[in-house]
């Protein structure tokens, strides 16, 4: 990535910020631009300066995690860090990129800064993006346009492209390499064997979803960032 996320640090326990910061320091997709102590310090920052990522605990005096969410016009993106677990499915309402529990561990950091990368690289290509790709099928190259898109589906050494028509297009690749491609919003991996188009969801249910009259199933960890990246009332 050629630029590095500038972000910023909110907590009100010193330990836990400079943990959280010695942690950053180890991430080199990072830059920890400043860290303060409170909710309204950090509506002042975030008015100075461009942040593209904010950790942000929950509880803290005076203005919480949530209320200064709330009070944003404009968010970067928010990984909300606690050390309650019972605040993370309000949390996950606001369309956060991540919900991390105290402690937090440098495995887990990485894997919620990794997320918000592909975020902010997903959204930098959407803006120049053609809105289709070439797939190869048979040694030819067929265009697809992503309105076309259901769902991919891998299967073993496979990947098949489930479209509007009911075609079927096969293609000899693996699903985390059409994932890789597939940069932009609309697009989800939701288990190991599935990417679907998010603006073709027909329902979701507790542990699957429905595009056309396929169900598909969604894998636990894939679940919370699904919710993330819809609307819901």
């Amino acid at each position: 990535m050629a630029d590095k996320l500038r972000c910023l640090i909110v907590d009100d326990d010193e330990m836990a910020k400079a943990s959280l910061e010695h942690l950053c320091s180890k991430v080199p997709d990072i830059e920890v631009v400043a860290a303060c102590d409170s909710g309204i310090e950090a509506m002042q920052l975030l008015k100075q300066e461009e942040i593209d990522l904010v950790f942000l605990d929950i509880e803290m005096p005076d203005l919480s995690g949530i209320e200064l969410v709330k009070t944003l016009d404009k968010l970067p993106q928010i990984i909300f860090v606690s050390g309650h677990t019972k605040y993370a499915i309000e949390a996950f309402e606001y369309h956060v990129t991540d919900f991390l529990v105290k402690p937090i561990d440098l495995p887990r950091l990485i894997k919620a800064i990794d997320y918000a990368v592909s975020l902010k690289s997903k959204k930098e290509n959407a803006s120049n993006d053609l809105r289709e790709l070439f797939v190869k099928v048979d040694g030819r190259l067929v265009r697809l346009s992503f309105d076309d898109i259901l769902y991919v589906e891998s299967i073993g050494d496979y990947v098949i492209f489930h479209t509007v028509n009911k075609e079927r297009l096969i293609v000899h690749s693996t699903l985390k390499n059409i994932d890789a491609k597939l940069q932009h919003p609309e697009f989800l991996k939701v288990h190991r064997a599935f990417v679907i188009n998010l603006t073709k969801i027909v329902d979701i249910e507790e542990s699957n979803l429905v595009i056309g009259d396929k169900v598909i199933p969604i894998s636990r960890a894939h679940k919370p960032i699904l919710m993330n990246r819809i609307k819901t009332l």
